[in-house]
């Protein structure tokens, strides 16, 4: 019989432990290696992706909460910022405090991606952007 080191009884139910009280050996036991939050986020893009880094690249999923961290880095950090955390302060209380969809209140529909028009760094193929255009004609 297998030892599940990655689930305990609670209320009569299996749930999955806590990581927090979790020894790094019992991680790694599980098939979990270190790693940071931000190469987590990608990997669960491009397994979102079918493995796909083009397609993480492409993602259109913009209410995903891990949609700005779908290319392995930090949106909110500067390079040139001097304080620990990373984030700017200038920018900071530009800063959601929760997640908001552009075009609701809250959201600012002028720095969110439309689907269906090219992104600012944009490498989409001609035949992917025909594609989203006419998928978001027929959802119009």
């Amino acid at each position: 019989m297998r030892q599940t080191t990655d689930l305990e009884r609670r209320d009569g139910h299996d749930v999955g432990r806590d990581p927090r009280c979790m020894s790094s050996a019992e991680l790694e036991q599980l098939g979990h290696a270190r790693m940071s939050p931000l190469k987590a986020l990608r990997l669960k893009c491009l397994e979102c992706s079918a493995g796909s880094a083009q397609e993480v690249r492409l993602c259109v999923v913009c209410s995903c909460p891990a949609w700005p961290f779908r290319m392995g880095k930090n949106p909110w950090r500067t390079k040139s910022s001097g304080n620990s955390d990373g984030v700017d302060p200038a920018s900071a209380t530009d800063m959601p405090a929760t997640l908001t969809t552009p075009g609701k209140t809250g959201g600012n529909p002028t720095e969110a991606h439309v689907p269906g028009t090219p992104l600012p760094d944009s490498t989409v193929p001609t035949e992917k952007m025909q594609f989203l255009q006419a998928e978001t004609a027929v959802a119009s």
